[in-house]
């Protein structure tokens, strides 16, 4: 199952890459919510990874994943586990042919890879539709957070 959305930005691509790319800040927020993570590796992005516990459909479920791709300032990709399922999360950031835009794109691609994970899937499937729109509209939020960032420091 493949969910994916993309956001025109009006900030520079090198700037969208670099706070998309801004994991201790994902780490922070993620604390500030409740979620327990603990962070592995050094300062480089590849081989960082990440454990946490996070609820997801009424459930506490354990959350393991690393990046395993990451080109400056095109895209990265993180690789992570859950319930038997296995999730590839790609960020991108393409240059808009107007000067100071770009595009920010999301994907998240979820494989089932045991039979819980199989039972797991199927739920997502049926609210597919809701998922798709959370996404949307969670990267739409994200991307009027990065302009308002840059207008801040450009002005």
């Amino acid at each position: 199952m493949e969910l994916s959305s993309q956001q025109r930005v009006a900030a520079p691509r090198d700037f969208v890459f670099a706070q998309a790319s801004d994991f201790t800040a994902f780490e922070r927020q993620a604390l500030r919510r409740g979620i327990e993570v603990e962070s592995r590796g050094g300062p480089e992005a590849l081989g960082r990874g990440w454990s946490a516990s996070v609820p997801v459909m009424g459930r506490e479920r354990e959350i393991a994943a690393e990046i395993v791709g990451y080109a400056a300032p095109e895209d990265y990709t993180v690789r992570g586990e859950s319930s038997g399922v296995e999730i590839l999360v790609r960020v991108e950031t393409l240059p808009e042919e107007e000067f100071g835009h770009s595009r920010l794109g999301l994907s998240v691609t979820l494989a089932p890879r045991s039979m819980p994970g199989r039972l797991v899937l199927q739920s997502l499937k049926l609210a597919r539709g809701s998922l798709e729109s959370r996404l949307a509209g969670r990267l739409e939020g994200y991307a009027r957070e990065i302009e308002a960032r840059w207008a801040r420091r450009a002005g």
